[in-house]
């Protein structure tokens, strides 16, 4: 990867991702790239959007993250800005 893309990935980057409506194998597939980028370009913190702090969405989610070595952490959100339905990632 070249120097120039680089830096427009990092510009064009957002630490936010909403995964929400998407099938279960579509969603991992997005994240997976999310997370991948976001250590690349090295942010520290990076949200997942995915809904319903019940739904499967968010297992899948945080079963994917446990198995990703530069994830310290994965946590909800705080209940102001959006609770369970929404997965802070800290990242290494």
């Amino acid at each position: 990867m070249t120097r120039a893309t680089m830096e427009d990935r990092k510009q064009n980057f957002h630490q936010d991702i909403d995964v929400r409506g998407m099938r279960g194998d579509e969603a991992i597939d997005t994240v997976m790239h999310f997370i991948d980028d976001a250590i690349l370009i090295g942010l520290s913190r990076v949200r997942i959007l995915h809904g319903t702090g019940t739904g499967i969405l968010r297992q899948l989610i945080r079963q994917y993250l446990a198995t990703v070595p530069n994830v310290k952490k994965a946590k909800d959100e705080h209940v102001q800005f959006g609770g369970a339905g929404i997965t802070v990632v800290d990242l290494e």
